[in-house]
């Protein structure tokens, strides 16, 4: 487990032990053992005012990042504290504080069906760089039209050049090219891309 702080000027009190995968926040679990590894819970579905930001399962364990209140005198370890790295079990001593524990705890609300999990993060990442390729090939395509629009009128009106016909047949090739490369084994990851006529 790794807890990561973002401090704040407030008077508040506050209180964290860890269980395992659960943290108890000023009297309040949230047990974040269902989450696996890869997995983020976005900001906001833990249903704590001290949670703050995404929380991840990495192969650290559960990351978590909480507002650390402290006062307008506080120690620099407060206003600036290193992330606690695997804390042990029980009551967790708070960067510029001492340790509060509150006698019990009630279950706190998380809404699972905000995960996001390792699966859906690479799904979305494959339909990001397809989009990419996808676009790329289009601005590639849309340079070849624009540049065989004027070769093929001539070529229509019987004032091509050899030179200007031969390079027609060029950009023709260049263009049917592109228009294949989904057929290439391992596109959109691997694509081995045409070179224009020069």
């Amino acid at each position: 487990m790794r807890i990561k702080f973002s401090p704040q000027r407030r008077d508040d009190q506050l209180s964290v032990t860890r269980g395992g995968d659960a943290l108890t926040v000023n009297g309040v679990k949230f047990d974040f053992g269902n989450l696996p590894l890869g997995a983020t819970l976005p900001a906001g579905a833990a249903d704590c005012p001290w949670i703050f930001g995404d929380i991840e399962k990495t192969a650290e364990g559960v990351q978590v990042t909480i507002l650390l209140p402290h006062a307008a005198d506080a120690p620099e370890s407060a206003r600036f504290p290193r992330d606690i790295v695997n804390p042990a079990d029980g009551p967790i001593l708070l960067p510029g504080t001492t340790a509060q524990v509150y006698a019990s705890s009630v279950p706190g609300v998380i809404d699972w069906s905000q995960m996001i999990t390792a699966e859906m993060k690479a799904e979305a990442d494959a339909a990001r760089h397809l989009a990419a390729v996808v676009a790329d090939t289009a601005s590639r395509r849309a340079a070849a039209d624009s540049s065989i629009a004027p070769l093929q009128d001539a070529v229509d009106l019987d004032e091509a050049t050899e030179a200007e016909a031969a390079l027609l047949k060029e950009w023709k090739r260049y263009r049917v090219a592109l228009n294949r490369l989904p057929e290439q084994p391992g596109y959109p990851n691997s694509i081995d891309w045409p070179a224009p006529p020069a």
